[in-house]
């Protein structure tokens, strides 16, 4: 497994093939087949295009020697992958799970099976802002991690509120880049009392499809997801989805009607998300006492 493990961080890193594409080289043959002295060592079956055939033949012919433990020492991190035992479960069941992850801070709050990722636009108002300082306090005495996704808005009230209990912030590039860059001081918090992850090599800078695949992490580490404010057509929405195709609970803040933040989480009300004005709310849905 050790040379499965290295192979495989060996060849995340290059950010050639996707994710999806890695975890179907894994399942046919462990990625046995790589051979770093053969350019064409990869199974037809992954149906690579011509620009990333040419890009992983010219990965191999570098002979680059991936040294984990120089990286992690250099860049002050962690590597964890879906072969290690402390991959965590409930992440590794959904759809499409991150074949490695790159951790900073505390990787204990993976451990955590109480977990509700908090989502919403980047735009929220103060509305968010008082939701949350009344709803999360009572989850966060009672040890519940706070999973968010670092970005402006719900995400950082999020993260603010739960520094002092349990939070982890799932990024959508890598570390060598903060975003949004005016989260630098939260983001040093984090490092310090939470946990930040990533599945994105640490020089990859922030790319518009990033985020909605950060999105599945978020939904995919909770065991629900609570929604405050979006509008009807949001990354916030995409990420309900997705919590719905992993079996995941969804709450939502209702809104004044004629506000277009509240037009998407009404609209998740009616369509059958529980609507959350307080933490009993969720508590109780989950016969949490």
């Amino acid at each position: 497994m050790n040379l499965t493990r290295s192979r495989l961080i060996y060849l995340h890193y290059s950010h050639i093939l996707s994710n999806r594409q890695l975890l179907k080289w894994l399942r046919e043959d462990s990625l046995i087949s790589l051979k770093t002295d053969n350019l064409h060592s990869y199974p037809l079956s992954l149906n690579l295009t011509p620009k990333q055939k040419n890009s992983f033949q010219s990965y191999l012919s570098k002979q680059i020697i991936f040294d984990e433990h120089q990286l992690c020492m250099e860049k002050n991190l962690k590597i964890l992958t879906i072969l290690d035992d402390d991959y965590p479960e409930r992440l590794k069941e959904i759809y499409d799970p991150p074949a490695v992850l790159y951790l900073k801070g505390n990787a204990e709050k993976l451990t955590l099976t109480e977990t509700i990722g908090i989502v919403g636009s980047r735009k929220a108002d103060s509305y968010t802002h008082l939701c949350l300082k009344k709803i999360l306090p009572p989850l966060i005495d009672r040890n519940f991690c706070i999973i968010s996704g670092m970005a402006l808005g719900a995400d950082g009230a999020a993260h603010t509120l739960s520094l002092e209990g349990h939070s982890i912030g799932v990024l959508g590039c890598g570390f060598d880049h903060i975003y949004p860059p005016s989260h630098m001081f939260l983001y040093s918090q984090m490092i310090s009392k939470q946990l930040l992850i990533t599945e994105y090599p640490p020089y990859l800078k922030p790319q518009k499809h990033f985020f909605p695949m950060r999105n599945r992490i978020i939904s995919g580490l909770s065991k629900g997801i609570l929604v405050t404010q979006a509008a009807l057509k949001s990354g916030s929405l995409i990420t309900v989805d997705r919590a719905l195709e992993e079996g995941r609970d969804v709450f939502a803040v209702p809104g004044p009607i004629f506000h277009e933040l509240s037009i998407g989480t009404n609209h998740l009300i009616k369509q059958g998300a529980a609507p959350v004005t307080e933490a009993a709310d969720i508590l109780n849905g989950w016969q949490i006492t």
